[in-house]
C-alpha cells in the first residue's frame, strides 16, 4: 500500500505547558510514541493503539532514545508511519521537537510533505519574541529610551543606530532589505557586546543569546566551524551558527572579534548580508530575514581597510568606532549598575544595605579604570564584600 506523504507539526518545548493546557481543554490526549514497544503492538495489530484525529501523536521520543542515531530513528519512525497508514486512514496529527524538525524533513523528505507550527496550529501566540522591523512605533521608541538608559557613551552611535534601524524597517517592508548589520570596533569593555545584548533582551528575552565569538576558531576549517561539516567526513559536525539559530528564536545574533575571521568566512558574511539567508553543509536553509547582526572587533582604524574588503564593509548598514567612555558616563554606569545589584539582591534575596554602604560601594574612582567591564567587576566585588560582613554579624 503507497502511503500519502504526511505534515508534521513541531513545537518548542518551552511552550508544552501551553500545549498540555490546550489539550486537555479540548478533551484531547497526547500520544508519546516511543519506538519499538509501540512498533511491536502495531505489528501484532492490539488494539492498545488508539488512533484518533483529534490526538497528538508526539515522535520525539523515538529520536531521544536512539541518540539522534538516523539509521536507528528512521527506521522506527517508517515502520510506524507504514502500519499506521495500513491500519487507519485517519489524518493523524504527528508532532516533533523543533530541535529534530529539519532533521527529519531531510532524511524522510519522501514521507514528508511539510513542517508547521504546532502552536500556530492551535492558536498559541508567543508575545515575548520580536523582530526590530516588525515592532510599533511605540515600542520602538521604548527600545531608543532603554538604550540610553542601559548604554553608557557613544551617544552619537545611539543616534546614528536609530536612524538606520528607522530606515531598514521601512525598506524591510518593502522587501529591499533583509538584515540589518552593524560592525563596531573599539576598546574591550566599552559597550560593543551590550549593544547586541540591550537589543536581544528587548526582543527576545526568554530566548537564548546568539554569540559566536570568532576569535575561538582556528585558521583551518573555519567556515566548517560556522555552518558544519558536510556528513560523512570524520569529526562532522553540526555548525556553531546554523545550531545556535536553530535553538533560538532570538532575531539578534553577536559576531564577537570579526577581524580574527578569514577570506573564507568574510565572503560566507558577504553572501548573507546580500541574500538574507544562508545554507549550512546538511544544506538546510536558515531564512534571516528581519534579523540583526552585530559585528564587533578590536581592530584599529589603520587595520580595517587591510581586514576587509570594500565590497563587504559596504554591506554593512553602520559602520562605527566606540571611543573611550568618559569619566561622567563612568561615574553615571556605576549609579546604574549598583543600583540594579542592589535591587535584585533585595528582591531576590531579602537582603538590603543601608544608605552608608550604599555609598561606599559606589565611592570608586573612575580614574583608575578604563573600561566598563573592570568598574562592573569592582563593584560586585565590594557588594560581595558587604554581603559576607553582613552574614557574619
Amino acid at each position: 500500500m503507497y502511503m500519502k506523504k504526511i505534515n508534521i507539526l513541531e513545537y518548542d518545548r518551552k511552550n508544552m505547558k501551553k500545549i498540555e493546557e490546550y489539550i486537555k481543554e479540548h478533551d484531547s490526549e497526547l500520544v508519546l510514541l516511543n519506538g519499538n514497544p509501540i512498533l511491536n503492538k502495531l505489528m501484532e495489530k492490539k488494539q492498545t493503539i488508539i488512533l484518533d484525529e483529534d490526538y497528538f501523536y508526539d515522535i520525539t521520543p523515538i529520536l531521544i532514545s536512539n541518540e539522534g542515531r538516523s539509521e536507528l530513528w528512521a527506521t522506527e519512525i517508517i515502520g510506524i508511519l507504514n502500519l499506521i497508514a495500513e491500519q487507519s486512514d485517519l489524518s493523524i496529527k504527528y508532532i516533533v521537537d523543533k530541535r529534530y524538525s529539519n532533521d527529519i524533513k531531510e532524511i524522510l523528505y519522501h514521507y514528508i510533505d511539510r513542517i508547521d507550527t504546532l502552536e500556530a496550529h492551535i492558536g498559541i501566540k508567543d508575545n515575548n519574541v520580536f523582530n526590530i522591523a516588525d515592532i510599533n512605533d511605540s515600542k520602538f521608541n521604548e527600545l531608543k529610551q532603554i538604550f540610553k538608559n542601559r548604554l553608557f557613551g557613544n551617544a552619537h552611535f545611539q543616534e546614528r543606530l536609530f536612524e538606520e534601524l528607522q530606515k531598514y524597517r521601512l525598506f524591510n517592508k518593502i522587501d529591499e532589505q533583509k538584515v540589518f548589520s552593524v560592525f563596531i570596533c573599539g576598546k574591550s569593555g566599552i559597550g560593543k557586546t551590550e549593544t547586541a545584548r540591550i537589543l536581544h533582551q528587548f526582543l527576545a528575552p526568554n530566548e537564548k543569546f546568539i554569540k559566536i565569538n570568532l576569535g575561538n576558531y582556528g585558521d583551518k576549517n573555519a567556515l566548517s566551524s560556522l555552518i558544519g561539516s558536510p556528513r560523512g567526513y570524520i569529526g562532522s559536525s553540526k555548525g556553531e551558527l546554523s545550531d545556535k539559530i536553530f535553538k533560538s528564536k532570538s532575531k539578534v545574533v553577536l559576531i564577537d572579534e570579526f577581524e580574527k575571521a578569514e577570506t573564507q568566512v568574510h565572503n560566507f558574511f558577504l553572501e548573507l548580508l546580500e541574500d538574507g539567508k544562508f545554507t549550512d553543509s546538511l544544506g538546510r536553509e536558515f531564512d534571516l530575514n528581519k534579523y540583526i547582526i552585530i559585528f564587533t572587533s578590536n581592530i584599529k582604524d589603520e587595520n580595517v581597510e587591510e581586514k576587509m574588503s570594500a565590497e563587504l564593509k559596504s554591506r554593512f548598514n553602520l559602520m562605527y568606532r566606540f571611543s573611550s567612555i568618559s569619566e561622567d558616563a563612568k561615574k553615571s554606569y556605576i549609579e546604574y549598575k549598583s543600583n540594579y545589584f542592589l535591587e535584585k539582591i533585595r528582591s531576590e534575596i531579602g537582603i538590603e544595605f543601608s544608605e552608608k554602604e550604599m555609598k561606599e560601594i559606589k565611592d570608586i574612582d573612575v580614574k583608575k579604570y578604563d573600561n566598563l567591564r573592570n568598574i562592573n567587576k569592582e563593584i560586585m566585588l565590594r557588594i560581595s564584600n558587604r554581603y559576607k560582613n553582613k552574614n557574619m554579624e
